[in-house]
């Protein structure tokens, strides 16, 4: 555990290091510039629903933005600058090296999503409305997303370049925001042959879909707590799928 921890530290620093706070700041502005852009346009109740729904859709883009940007350099930047060398011949084995980069990127993602979360509730509340459950649980269910893209990108990181690690990854995210209504879309419309293919990805894509609970939150509608922990379980397995795969490709990788 000391091992894992201590190139989880090393990630988190690396991370954090000239993009959080900016970040953070740019995400500040646009939430406050674009509430009070949007806010003239209704009153009551519908501009806290307006200042909600930004803010947790800014709250996942950047997240994911910067899981995705990130991770995408975790393995391949060590590698060019030889320091995966130094890690390697040390008692460390490849699975715990996966899983410090894995840690200490989402120890900055925690810390970016707090940030964030913080901003945006002193702008709700000075726009006169109040944290309720649904955000919070909206915003958890936010990171729990960000942990299971930020495995996806560990994943192509240890075999293909940054450069495409960011495409894949996008690529996957899009495919698995859409992967239930494209099930929907085969059911009604497609031949046989395409309901199984796509039922095929639906099941090997992330079901994103889950970790959306935007739509309750800002409307205040009643949700399961029951279906939050369903969630966290399915994207726990999902995860630890990925990065034991994660481990197989990097276990055979020859660094020379």
């Amino acid at each position: 555990m000391a091992r894992i921890k201590n190139i989880a530290l090393n990630t988190f620093r690396e991370s954090i290091r000239g993009k959080l706070l900016y970040i953070v700041l740019i995400f500040g502005v646009i939430l406050i510039v674009s509430t009070y852009i949007l806010s003239p346009l209704s009153v009551g109740a519908a501009k806290d629903k307006i200042i909600t729904d930004v803010g947790l859709a800014f709250i996942s883009f950047f997240g994911v933005m910067t899981a995705v940007i990130a991770g995408s350099t975790l393995v391949n930047k060590e590698v060019d600058k030889k320091a995966i060398y130094m890690v390697l011949t040390r008692p460390v084995s490849r699975l715990q090296y996966l899983l410090g980069k894995f840690f200490g990127i989402m120890t900055a993602l925690i810390l970016m999503v707090v940030a964030m979360s913080v901003v945006m509730g002193v702008v709700i509340v000075i726009g006169g409305g109040s944290i309720t459950e649904g955000i919070l649980a909206a915003l958890f269910l936010s990171f729990i997303e960000m942990a299971v893209i930020c495995s996806v990108v560990l994943f192509f990181s240890t075999f293909t370049t940054p450069i495409l690690t960011f495409f894949f990854t996008i690529c996957l995210f899009a495919a698995g925001s859409l992967s239930s209504d494209l099930r929907v879309f085969a059911e009604k419309f497609g031949s046989g042959t395409m309901k199984i293919i796509i039922d095929l990805f639906y099941y090997i894509l992330p079901n994103l879909k889950l970790f959306n609970l935007r739509h309750e939150a800002v409307h205040g509608i009643a949700f399961q707590y029951s279906d939050i922990l369903l969630t966290t379980v399915y994207a726990a397995i999902y995860s630890s799928v990925i990065i034991y795969f994660s481990y197989l490709v990097f276990s055979k990788k020859e660094f020379v």
